[in-house]
């Protein structure tokens, strides 16, 4: 089998899932929430595209996080929690191909969850009658928010890492609660540049980021592909 027959099939029983169907629906939930609460929280002469822009997509970006965190797991770890492991690794296809078509699948179904959140977010703005907005302006707020959501699905290979040695997606939920904690407490006290799970939130404010940042999160990401690789050729998956 080549890789696109194998990325044909990890598509296929992904979309066939009702965890691809519920992401849509819970992180579909967060932007219209979001966009609600911030026109009634606005002034009374009206919210501007510019100010409801920056404060949903500042919030969105880590419930994105969130979302992509458990996704990268559960395509890893569901292998194992459904045991159909071995029924995976009879094809005739190597393992890093698995591992390849599988990160792709995240990288694809994160994606198009990104897009499907701006385009609720500005949805909901319009419906609600934000004003004052352009189409470069809506075209720079997409593009940060496009890159910052890469960055995140970027960091989250440390979950796949970890799903893969704890032959599950249970462990990475514990992670992404970690996760969470460290970058709220580590943000108010200014490490957020230095964390790698808060560095691509610093880059949705900035719209840039130093290169020690840059080299944290790319040795993150990095060791988190590596290491499943590694696994994958090494592990013996039972």
């Amino acid at each position: 089998m080549n890789i696109f027959s194998v990325l044909h099939c990890e598509t296929r029983k992904i979309i066939r899932a009702n965890v691809f169907w519920l992401m849509f629906l819970v992180l579909g939930f967060g932007p219209v929430m979001m966009g609600i609460g911030i026109v009634l929280s606005g002034d009374a002469g009206g919210i501007q595209w510019e100010q409801y822009l920056t404060e949903l997509l500042d919030t969105l970006a880590p419930l994105g996080l969130i979302g992509y965190t458990f996704i990268a797991a559960w395509v890893f770890g569901r292998e194992f929690s459904d045991r159909t492991i071995k029924d995976l690794l009879a094809k005739p296809v190597s393992r890093p191909k698995i591992v390849l078509s599988k990160y792709l699948v995240i990288l694809a179904w994160c994606l198009l969850l990104s897009i499907y959140m701006f385009a609720i977010g500005f949805a909901v703005g319009a419906i609600l009658g934000v004003e004052g907005g352009s189409a470069s302006l809506l075209w720079n707020f997409f593009f940060r928010f496009l890159i910052t959501s890469l960055l995140y699905i970027f960091v989250t290979t440390p979950g796949t890492l970890l799903a893969n040695v704890t032959r599950g997606y249970l462990a990475p939920l514990g992670l992404i609660l970690i996760i969470v904690i460290l970058s709220s407490v580590l943000a108010s006290f200014g490490f957020a540049p230095y964390f790698p799970w808060t560095i691509p939130s610093v880059f949705q404010s900035t719209g840039s980021l130093k290169l020690s940042s840059i080299i944290i999160l790319a040795y993150t990401g990095i060791a988190g592909i590596a290491g499943t690789f590694a696994w994958w050729r090494f592990a013996e998956q039972r």
